[in-house]
């Protein structure tokens, strides 16, 4: 089956679950897309995405290795969870230019 329904989380503070959402669709794509505070709001909106069909979800780089399997963990691993790596450069960059 091709992918027709894409999830991503973005997470930073500040952001409502309930208030930051969104959507985009096009003949060919279709996404949901949602701001959270942390994990554990993140699992709710993964389990809320599940529920609408998404096929796949992405997380945006402020999430660990660990808080992607803990919302995995949420959804029973029943579809993919991807989530931003940056390379030890990258992360020096950013460290250096955000700090």
């Amino acid at each position: 089956m091709a992918l027709q329904k894409y999830g991503f989380i973005v997470k930073s503070a500040g952001l409502d679950m309930f208030k930051h959402q969104g959507h985009l669709a096009s003949d060919n794509f279709n996404m949901s897309m949602a701001g959270v505070q942390d994990a554990g709001q993140a699992c709710f909106v993964a389990q809320e995405m599940l529920t609408k069909g998404v096929q796949l979800i992405e997380l945006c780089g402020a999430f660990s290795g660990e808080e992607a399997q803990q919302i995995r963990d949420a959804i029973e691993d029943r579809i993919p969870v991807g989530y931003v790596q940056y390379t030890e450069e990258e992360r020096e960059r950013l460290t250096r230019e955000l700090s």
